[in-house]
This record gives C-alpha cells, structure tokens and sequence, in this order.
C-alpha cells in the first residue's frame, strides 16, 4: 500500500520542480501550498550540493583542489542549501511583512528553496557532461542553474509584496548577486 503512494506522490514532484523551472509564476500560485517543507529543503540542499559538487570536481580535473576537496565541496553545498537559502526565504518573508503580505513564512521559505528547481536539473545534467565527458561545467550549467533560480524568486517576491516591481527587482538582485558572490568565495577557499 505505501509503495503505491511513495509512485504516486514522487512523479507529482518531479513534476512539481519542472513546472518551477518553466512556470514559475503559476507554479507558486497553484503548486507550492502542496509542497511539503522537507521536499522544498530537499531541492535546496541537493541544488546547491550539486552546484558546489561541480565546481569541486572543476577544480581538481584542473589540479587546482584535492579529491577531498570535492567531497567537502559537496557537503559544503548540501548544507549551504538547507540553511542559507531558506534564511533568504525568510528575509524576504520580513522585508514582505511590510507591505502586509498573508503569505506565511512556511510559503517564503518553500517558495524560495523551489526556485532553485532549475539549479537542480541544471546541475544533474552537468554533472554528467562533468562525469562522462570530463567537461568543466560550474559555469555553463551550475551558475547558469543558479541565475535561472531568479526569475522564480522575483515573481514569489513580486506576490509576497503585493505586486512591487521595485522591490521585487531589487531583493532578487541582491539575494541572486549574495549567492553567486559566497560560491565565488567558496571558490577560492
């Protein structure tokens, strides 16, 4: 009987991190209520363990870091996942308070970790150009995954606040730009 339901459920999110990626806006409006936390924690934490794990193997084909660099590579970016982007969750929820938004702090934070939908996908593919084809792909396609994450921050930004543009533009940006910034620095570890 619970086999049943664990095929059921696991295709629902699939294709719930699809629908993020290519429509962000109607995927928050319609699909994250139904998400629970720890998936959305999942995405985060496997996003950014995928991207950080990339970027460790970058850098020892290229001699520069150890094998165990790339292990701590990977846990560094599982853990940075399951903290760092939902603290932004919950940044943006308090900036949003503001501007008196009903949505809860649960919505913020799951909404946020979902946008890095796109990262995931993004980093399951490179990571298998990296793996079989010896590419170096943190740029191409983890730091591409991370930039497409922005868009559905901006439109969970853009409810959350009551539809301000300026302000969904702008915490965006600067949220987008500390992440790509910490990888930077991660990078030169």
């Amino acid at each position: 009987m619970a086999e049943v339901g664990i095929k059921r459920i696991l295709p629902s999110k699939i294709k719930s991190l699809f629908r993020m990626m290519m429509s962000p806006m109607k995927a928050i409006r319609d699909n994250v209520e139904q998400i629970p936390i720890k998936f959305a924690l999942l995405v985060g934490g496997l996003a950014f363990m995928e991207f950080f794990l990339i970027t460790g193997l970058d850098l020892y084909k290229t001699g520069q870091k150890g094998l165990l660099f790339v292990l701590f590579s990977s846990l560094t970016g599982f853990i940075y996942g399951i903290t760092i982007i939902p603290l932004f969750g919950i940044i943006i929820w308090l900036v949003t308070k503001l501007f008196k938004t009903e949505d809860t702090m649960t919505f913020a934070i799951k909404s946020i970790c979902l946008s890095y939908s796109g990262a995931l996908i993004y980093g399951l593919i490179g990571l298998i150009f990296s793996l079989f084809f010896s590419w170096n792909v943190s740029i191409a396609f983890g730091l591409t995954g991370v930039l497409w994450a922005i868009g559905p921050m901006f439109y969970t930004i853009r409810r959350m606040s009551q539809g301000k543009l300026a302000l969904s533009i702008i915490l965006s940006t600067v949220i987008g730009s500390l992440v790509i910034y910490s990888w930077s620095f991660f990078g030169k570890i």
